[in-house]
Parts: C-alpha cells; sequence; structure tokens
C-alpha cells in the first residue's frame, strides 16, 4: 500500500478556496440551493482524500460515522416538523400572532414590531416567512408614519433574526447543533446568554430611535386584516396556548427532547380534535403533510402554510450533507492544516471565541451562505475548544451567531438578497439600522473576555 501524502497548509487552503468558491457560485450566481453545491464540494474533498493517498474506505467511515453520531438529530428536526404542523393546526401558532399583533402599537412602533418579529420568528422557526408576511405589513405601516425604510427594515430582520436563532425550530439551529455535536436543549440555553442582552440592547436603541415618530398616525388596514383572518378561520382562546406551557413544563424538567415534542405535538392533535372541531384523521395528517392554509389572505397564507414530516426533508437532506462534509474535512486535515497556521495565537479563551466567531462570520460572507460557514467553523475550531476544556455548547453558540446573525451586513448572502427583496430596501439602507449586529457581537466579546457565561466541560 502506497504511503499517505502529508497535507500541507498551502493544499488544505487552495481545497479550502476551491470549496467556498464553489458554494458562492452556485448559491449566488446559479441561485441554486446549498445542497447541491455542497455535494459538489464533498466529491472535492474525496478527490482530495484520493490524491493524498488515503484509503476509500476511509474517508467513507469518516462520513459514515459524522452522519451516524446525528440521528438523534434527525429524530429531533422530524419531531419539530410535527410539531409546527399540529400547532398551526390546533390554532396555537395563530393564537400568538393574534395575540401579538393585538399588543401592536403606532405610538411604539419600532419596539412593538421588534418584539412581535421576534416572537413570530421564534414560534415559527423561520426569520424568512417572519419577514415575508408581517414584515412586509409592517413596512407599509412605517412608510405610513414617515419612519425611513431603512429604520423599520433593520427593527424587523433584528427582531426575526433574534427570534429565529433561539428558536428550536429553526434549521441553522439545529445544523448548528448537530455539527457541534452538542444536545439541542443545551445549544439553546447557550445562546439564551447572548440573545437576552442582545434583543434588550436592540430595544433600548429602537426605543429611543421611535420617540420623534411617537405622534404620527398610522395605516394599520394590513394588520387589521391578517387579525380578521384569523378570528374568521379558527376558534382563539388563551387554553391555545397550552401545547407552548406543555413543551416549556417538560423542557424545565429536563425530559429528553424526543418525547417533549411528541407530548407536545399530541397535545395539539387533542386540541384540534376537541376545540377547533377538526377530525382526528385530518389532525393526525398535519403530522406528516402539515397545514394548509387557505384563508384567501396571501400574508396570512403564507405564513400559516408549514410544518409537517416531509417539510423537514429538504434540512434532513442539507444535514446530512453538511455532516458528510465536515467528516470528510476531518479525515483529510484540511482545516486542522489551515487553523495550525494560527495555532499560536488560539491560547486563551478570548482569542480563542473571538476566533471562531470572526471566521464563521467572513466564512459565511465568502460563501454567501451560513451552512458552509458553519461546517467548516465548526470543523476548525472544535479541537481547540476541547483542549482549552471550553464546552461544545459555546463554539455551538459563538459560531451560529457569527454564521447566522450577521449574515444580513453583506448585499451578496442569501439572507441580504432576501430580506432586500422582500422588504423592498437596499442593503445599505437598513444596515445601519440593524442594532442585532452591534448588540450580538458586543455580547460575545463581553462573555469571552469576562469568562461569564462561559461553560466549561468538567462542569
Amino acid at each position: 500500500m502506497s504511503r499517505e501524502r502529508e497535507n500541507t497548509f498551502l493544499m488544505a487552503l487552495g481545497v479550502l478556496l476551491v470549496n467556498i468558491f464553489v458554494l458562492l457560485a452556485g448559491v449566488v450566481f446559479l441561485k441554486l440551493e446549498p445542497h447541491v453545491p455542497i455535494l459538489v464540494n464533498i466529491g472535492i474533498v474525496l478527490c482530495f482524500g484520493i490524491f493524498l493517498r488515503i484509503p476509500w474506505k476511509e474517508l467513507i467511515e469518516g462520513m459514515h460515522k459524522a452522519v451516524a453520531d446525528a440521528v438523534g438529530v434527525f429524530l429531533t428536526i422530524l419531531m419539530v416538523g410535527v410539531v409546527v404542523g399540529t400547532w398551526t393546526m390546533c390554532g396555537t401558532v395563530p393564537v400568538v400572532i393574534y395575540y401579538g399583533l393585538m399588543l401592536f402599537s403606532p405610538q411604539w412602533f419600532l419596539i412593538s414590531i421588534m418584539v412581535l418579529c421576534f416572537v413570530m420568528a421564534f414560534v415559527t422557526g423561520s426569520s424568512w416567512t417572519t419577514a415575508g408576511t408581517i414584515g412586509v405589513a409592517f413596512m407599509g405601516v412605517g412608510i405610513s408614519l414617515g419612519i425611513p425604510v431603512g429604520l423599520t427594515a433593520g427593527c424587523i430582520i433584528s427582531g426575526a433574526m433574534c427570534g429565529d436563532k433561539q428558536s428550536p425550530l429553526g434549521a441553522a439551529t439545529n445544523l448548528t447543533a448537530a455539527i457541534s455535536k452538542v444536545d439541542l436543549y443545551e445549544t439553546l440555553h447557550s445562546l439564551v446568554y447572548v440573545t437576552i442582552p442582545s434583543i434588550v440592547g436592540c430595544g433600548i436603541i429602537y426605543t429611543v430611535l421611535g420617540f420623534r415618530y411617537a405622534e404620527a398616525s398610522a395605516d394599520t388596514s394590513q394588520v387589521t386584516k391578517i387579525m380578521n383572518g384569523l378570528a374568521e378561520t379558527f376558534h382563539l382562546s388563551p387554553i391555545l396556548l397550552l401545547p407552548i406551557i406543555v413543551l416549556l413544563v417538560l423542557i424545565f424538567l429536563k425530559i429528553p427532547t424526543v418525547p417533549t415534542l411528541i407530548a407536545a405535538s399530541l397535545c395539539g392533535v387533542a386540541l384540534s380534535v376537541l376545540y377547533q372541531g377538526n377530525s382526528l384523521s385530518e389532525s393526525l395528517t398535519s403530522m406528516y403533510a402539515g397545514y394548509v392554509s387557505d384563508t384567501g389572505i396571501e400574508l396570512l397564507d403564507t405564513l400559516l402554510t408549514r410544518g409537517g414530516l416531509m417539510a423537514m426533508a429538504s434540512t434532513i437532506l442539507l444535514i446530512i450533507l453538511a455532516l458528510a462534509l465536515a467528516g470528510c474535512l476531518e479525515r483529510t486535515a484540511i482545516m486542522t492544516s489551515v487553523v495550525s497556521k494560527i495555532s499560536g495565537i488560539l491560547q486563551k479563551r478570548f482569542s480563542v471565541i473571538t476566533a471562531s466567531y470572526v471566521m464563521s462570520t467572513v466564512l459565511g460572507f465568502f460563501s454567501a451562505d451560513c451552512h458552509m460557514a458553519i461546517v467548516l467553523t465548526s470543523n476548525a475550531m472544535g479541537r481547540r475548544f476541547d483542549e482549552l476544556g471550553i464546552h461544545k455548547c459555546v463554539l455551538a453558540r459563538t459560531v451560529h451567531d457569527g454564521a447566522t446573525g450577521l449574515a444580513p451586513l453583506v448585499p451578496w448572502t442569501t439572507a441580504g438578497v432576501y430580506f432586500s427583496a422582500t422588504l423592498g430596501v437596499a442593503a445599505a439602507e437598513y444596515v445601519p439600522y440593524y442594532m442585532l449586529a452591534l448588540t450580538m457581537t458586543a455580547a460575545t466579546l463581553f462573555f469571552a473576555a469576562t469568562g461569564m457565561t462561559i461553560r466549561y466541560s468538567k462542569e
């Protein structure tokens, strides 16, 4: 058998840059979903592994191990789809939206829409859906108040992105937990430490900025239309919040993720049958096919049509491909070779966490998509976290925040393109008002410097 070739820094860097270029070209220029470019990148790394004379069996085993270790994550993601479908069918998601819009106040416009977008993104697990539905409605209200469109958009995106990153239903959150090999609940618990000061900081800034527009009158017809559509379609009552209470109680009792989500979804099925009057067959079908809204109100139908096992198929496929790529990168030592060049400065907690945050952000900018940034950074920095005894949940939150939270800052990332097109505002207009980038970065660096909220593996 031929001796395995040694991987060098320049070779590893070259393969890494090719991977970034493939994803950038596929996502930005060819408008592909990230699945195909990642699949191509797996092929590239496998070819590089063959060039290094790594046995094919070992390359396959590397991918197999990475994917096999995440079986629990796949079950969790499937159950997330079930929960979203049943909670929408039974009225839990609609009642949260309805009560949230009831609290909407034109006099406190900016802080109101930030909080509402946070809540909507948290319960739906999607910042894009939030911005594309109630976000669009709020843009119209903001224009009628005379508020700069960039300020309104920045507020919407800040709330939606913060809610999305904290949601157990978010695809990027589940991907980060899987790649970092951390339980989803541990990841969410770690994220809270940055999310709370970030959203509070944003709230203070937007409240101050909104004072000058407090006396203006607003056109809230779109908001009223959505509320009327919800009231006509569902029987709305506080009892519909029961599935959320069940979920929170079981989380507090530290019941494992999958049984918790099963209980929450069955609670939704019970309310769908007993309170909304749907048949048992229809309610159970929502577990598989999700809920399809047909209110005739486009914004509302877009917001409510979601969930089910099949809705998570694309997410699971993406995570399988991302994990396979991570396995290839691990076996070929590509990221290890690159990081070894800067290992001299990665000796302390602050430098390691800051480097992870910056790396995930920069890779997200260059690859135009958060998924590759999450995979590459987690793969590159995981060993340094282990060597310093820092728990991987800190890696997960740092990588997640850098790769996803800062993505809207540049116009060519998928997030930047989507928000600009959907809200009708150029990135250059909303970026100065995207306060989440400021508050989240400040919180991350503060905790890295002080050691507060930093969990260690021995704890």
